[in-house]
C-alpha cells in the first residue's frame, strides 16, 4: 500500500528576477511501514522535500498525496489537524521549549487534542518510553544533553501514534555514540511498522540494522535509488 505518491513535484522560489529551483520533477512513491532515506549535500532539495511531504510547504506544480489526501488542496486548518494526527517530525536542532519539562515538550502537540489528562498521560508516557527518555520526564529541557533532547524531539514525534515519521538531519548535532543510539530508536519505530523519512548526508545510515530504500538527490532531482542497511 503506498502511502505517499509525489508525480512531477517542482518547487523554485523567486527573488526579483532571479527564480531557484530547490525541486525538478520529482517522482516517488514510498510503501507503508518502508524506511526512505533522501541523501544528498546540502541544497540537494532534501528539506524542501520533507516539508512539502508535511505540508509546511507547498509545490509550486505537481501533485502529492500522503494517505490518499492531496495536501496542497487542503486549508490550512484541516491541513494543521491532518498532520498532527498522521506526521511526526523529528529536527536537527530538537525544536524543544527549553524552559519546559521534558513531560510537557511531548505534551506539547497533544494539546489541540482536547484530551482528558488520564489519555494526555498515557500517550505521553507511551512515547517517552519508546524513545528511552522517560527516566528525564520532570527534566527541563534547557538541562538535557543533546542526546537527551534528540530522544525527547522523537517522543514527541511519537506521542500522537502517527504513522508516518519524518527527520531532518537527525544526527547532524550528536556524537556517534548517540547516533548510534538514534539508530537503535529507528529500527524499534521500523519494528512497529511506523513509515520514515530521514534526510541526511550522514554515511553512518548505511549501519541501518534493517533494509531501508536509499534515494540520491542532486540539485533539486533524484538521481539514484539503492538498498541500504540489513535485514
Amino acid at each position: 500500500m503506498k502511502i505517499i505518491e509525489i508525480h512531477g513535484l517542482n518547487r523554485h522560489f523567486q527573488s526579483g528576477d532571479e527564480r531557484f529551483h530547490a525541486l525538478k520533477e520529482i517522482d516517488l512513491e514510498v510503501e507503508k511501514g518502508e524506511c526512505v532515506i533522501l541523501r544528498g549535500v546540502s541544497g540537494s532539495g532534501k528539506t524542501t522535500l520533507l516539508s512539502i511531504v508535511a505540508g509546511l510547504d507547498h509545490p509550486s506544480s505537481g501533485e502529492i498525496l500522503v494517505e490518499g489526501e492531496r495536501l496542497a488542496k487542503l486549508p490550512d486548518r484541516h491541513l494543521s489537524r491532518f498532520r498532527g494526527r498522521h506526521i511526526g517530525m523529528i529536527f536537527q536542532h530538537y525544536n524543544l521549549m527549553e524552559h519546559l519539562s521534558a513531560r510537557d515538550n511531548v505534551a506539547v502537540p497533544l494539546i489541540p487534542q482536547g484530551l482528558k489528562m488520564p489519555e494526555l498521560k498515557e500517550k505521553v508516557d507511551r512515547a517517552m518510553e519508546a524513545a528511552n527518555i522517560a527516566h528525564k520526564a520532570e527534566m527541563s529541557a534547557g538541562r538535557l544533553s543533546g542526546g537527551e533532547k534528540q530522544r525527547v524531539a522523537i517522543a514527541r514525534a511519537l506521542a500522537a501514534d502517527p504513522e508516518i515519521i519524518l527527520c531532518d538531519e537527525p544526527t547532524a548535532n550528536l556524537d556517534r555514540a548517540n547516533a548510534r543510539r538514534f539508530l537503535e530508536i529507528l529500527a524499534k519505530l521500523h519494528a512497529m511498522g511506523k513509515t520514515i523519512l530521514i534526510a541526511t548526508h550522514d554515511p553512518i545510515f548505511e549501519e541501518l540494522p534493517f533494509e531501508a530504500r536509499v534515494v540520491e538527490m542532486e540539485n533539486g532531482t533524484i538521481v539514484a535509488g539503492s538498498k541500504s542497511g540489513s535485514r
